[in-house]
C-alpha cells in the first residue's frame, strides 16, 4: 500500500519536474524579449549604448544557454529518479511487468534525449549569434533536432499517463477483488 502512494508520488514529481522545466523554458525566452522592451532606466542606457539589436542577440543566447543547462542536469537528474521509480514499481505492482516496461521506456527516452542533448547544444549555440543565425541551414538543423526532442517528451508525457492510469486501475482492481470475496461463516456446534 505505501509503496503505490510512493510510487504514485515519484511519477508525480517526475511529470511535475517535466512540466516545470518546459514551461521555464519558454518563459526565458519570452523574458528576454520583454526586457528589451520595457527596462528600467538604467538599463535602457546600456540597451542604446550597446546597440538595440546586440542586446537583443546576447539576451536570447543567455537565456538559451540557461535553459540548455538546465535541461542537461534534468536529463542526468531524470536516470537515478527512473531507477528509484522502477524499484518502488517492482513492489508496488506486486512484480508486474507493465509498470517495469513502461518506466523503462520513460527512461530510455531521457536516454535518448541525453544523447542528443550535445548536438542540439552545438547547433544551438551555432544559431545563437551570426553568421550561424542568419544561417537558414543552421537554424533549420536546430529546429529538427528541438522538434525531435519536444516529441520524445511528450511521447516521455504520455507513455507517464498510462502508467499512472496502470497504477491508479491497479489499486482499484485489487481493492475490489478484496471487497468482492465472500466472507464464508463458520458454524458452531
Amino acid at each position: 500500500m505505501h509503496s503505490t502512494r510512493l510510487a504514485t508520488f515519484l511519477l508525480g514529481a517526475w511529470i511535475a519536474c517535466c512540466l516545470l522545466l518546459d514551461l521555464l523554458s519558454l518563459q526565458n525566452l519570452r523574458l528576454a524579449g520583454q526586457l528589451l522592451n520595457s527596462a528600467i532606466p538604467p538599463a535602457s542606457e546600456i540597451l542604446q549604448n550597446a546597440g538595440r539589436e546586440q542586446m537583443r542577440l546576447l539576451l536570447h543566447h543567455f537565456a538559451a544557454e540557461q535553459y540548455r543547462y538546465y535541461f542537461s542536469l534534468w536529463g542526468l537528474i531524470q536516470i537515478p529518479a527512473a531507477l528509484l521509480l522502477a524499484a518502488v514499481l517492482y513492489f508496488a505492482a506486486e512484480k508486474r511487468i507493465m509498470p517495469q516496461v513502461l518506466c523503462g521506456l520513460m527512461l530510455a527516452f531521457v536516454l535518448f534525449q541525453l544523447a542528443i542533448d550535445p548536438e542540439l547544444i552545438f547547433r544551438g549555440r551555432e544559431a545563437d549569434f551570426p553568421p550561424g543565425s542568419q544561417s537558414l541551414g543552421a537554424q533549420a538543423r536546430m529546429w529538427v533536432l528541438v522538434e525531435i526532442w519536444i516529441g520524445v517528451e511528450v511521447a516521455k508525457f504520455i507513455i507517464a499517463g498510462t502508467l499512472a492510469n496502470y497504477i491508479f486501475t491497479y489499486k482499484s482492481r485489487r481493492r475490489a477483488r478484496r471487497i468482492e470475496e465472500p466472507i464464508t461463516p463458520v458454524k458452531v456446534d
